[in-house]
C-alpha cells in the first residue's frame, strides 16, 4: 500500500501558494486607499447639499425682505411726488388715478413676487386736523390679503389731539402744518423656494414714510376720476390695477357674487387656515377677495 496516495495528499502542495496569494491580496486591499475619498463624499454629500439649499433659502428670504423694504420706500416716495398743478390754487391736486399709478409702479417693481396676490399695501395721508392734531385724512389700499392698517382707518383723529401719529412706539411720525406725510404699510407672505423643507411661510412687514415735497392741496380726499370698481378704497381686497380690463373686473365681481351663495364649495374659499387669506373669505379669479 505504499504506492497509494490520497487526493488530499496530492492537493496539499498547492495549498501554501493559495494561502500566500490570499494573504498578499488582503494586505494590498488593506493598504488600498483609492476609494476612500469617494466613500467619504457619499456620506457627506447629503449634508453639504442640505446646507447649500438652506443657504439658498435664507439668501432668497433676505433678498425678498430687502425688495419689500425698497418697494415700501419707493411707494412712499412716489406718493409724495404725484399731483397736477392747479393754477388757481397754486398747488398740486392729486387724483384717484394717480394713486392707482403708485400701486401699479409697486407691482412692476415687485415683478414675479406677486405683491398684491400674496400681500397688501396701505397708503395713508397723515395730516393735521382743524385742532392741530394728527389725522389720517385719506387712506387707499391694494392687495388680496385681509390686512388693515395698524394705526387706524381713514378719518382716524379727525378731531381733537388724541391721535399721536403713525409708526412704532418711540418712532412715531407726525405731519407738520401745511403739508402731509405719505405713510406706507406693506404686508407680504413669503413662500419658501423649497416648500416647508427648511421654513414655513413667513409674513413680512415693512413701513416707510415721505413728506410731500411740493405744495399740495391737503385737507380733502383725492379728486374722483375713476369708476367705483377701480377706486382703491380699503374696504376692498383686490389686485385690480390700471391695466386690468373692465371685462375682467365685471367677471370677477359676478363670480364672487354667485359663489357667495355656496362659499364652502368654491375653491377660493378660506376658513382661516390659508396664511394668504386669514379669516373667512372668498377669493375668485386671482383678482378679488371678499370677507364673509
Amino acid at each position: 500500500m505504499t504506492g497509494f496516495q490520497s487526493l488530499s495528499d496530492k492537493a496539499s502542495p498547492a495549498q501554501p501558494g493559495i494561502v500566500a496569494r490570499s494573504r498578499r491580496l488582503v494586505r494590498r486591499l488593506r493598504r488600498d486607499r483609492s476609494g476612500l475619498a469617494l466613500i467619504e463624499f457619499a456620506f457627506t454629500l447629503p449634508i453639504f447639499m442640505g446646507l447649500g439649499f438652506y443657504g439658498v433659502e435664507v439668501s432668497h428670504l433676505a433678498i425678498t425682505q430687502m425688495k419689500m423694504s425698497q418697494i415700501a420706500l419707493n411707494m412712499a416716495d412716489n406718493a409724495s411726488r404725484i399731483g397736477t398743478l392747479n393754477a388757481t390754487l397754486g398747488a398740486k391736486v392729486i387724483s384717484e388715478q394717480q394713486i392707482n399709478d403708485v400701486f401699479q409702479a409697486a407691482a412692476l417693481e415687485a415683478g414675479s413676487a406677486g405683491l398684491y396676490k400674496d400681500g397688501r399695501t396701505i397708503l395713508s395721508s397723515l395730516e393735521l386736523n382743524a385742532q392741530g392734531g394728527q389725522t389720517i385724512m385719506w387712506q387707499r389700499c391694494k392687495g388680496m390679503e385681509f390686512e388693515d392698517s395698524n394705526y387706524g382707518t381713514q378719518g382716524t383723529g379727525a378731531s381733537g389731539t388724541g391721535f399721536q401719529g403713525m409708526g412704532s412706539s418711540g418712532e412715531t411720525i407726525r405731519a407738520t402744518s401745511g403739508t402731509a406725510v405719505m405713510f406706507v404699510e406693506l404686508h407680504y407672505t413669503y413662500h419658501p423656494l423649497f416648500g416647508s423643507m427648511f421654513m414655513e411661510d413667513r409674513d413680512l412687514y415693512q413701513e416707510a414714510a415721505y413728506t410731500v415735497r411740493d405744495s399740495r392741496e391737503i385737507g380733502k380726499p383725492p379728486s374722483d376720476n375713476v369708476s367705483s370698481g377701480r377706486k382703491s378704497t380699503c374696504d376692498k381686497y383686490d389686485a385690480i390695477l390700471p391695466q386690468t380690463s373692465d371685462a375682467a373686473i365685471t367677471a370677477a365681481n359676478n363670480e364672487s357674487q354667485s359663489a357667495a351663495a355656496n362659499p364652502t364649495a368654491h375653491p377660493g374659499y378660506s376658513g382661516g387656515n390659508n396664511p394668504n387669506n386669514p379669516g373667512k373669505g372668498l377669493c375668485v379669479a386671482g383678482l378679488i377677495c371678499v370677507k364673509l
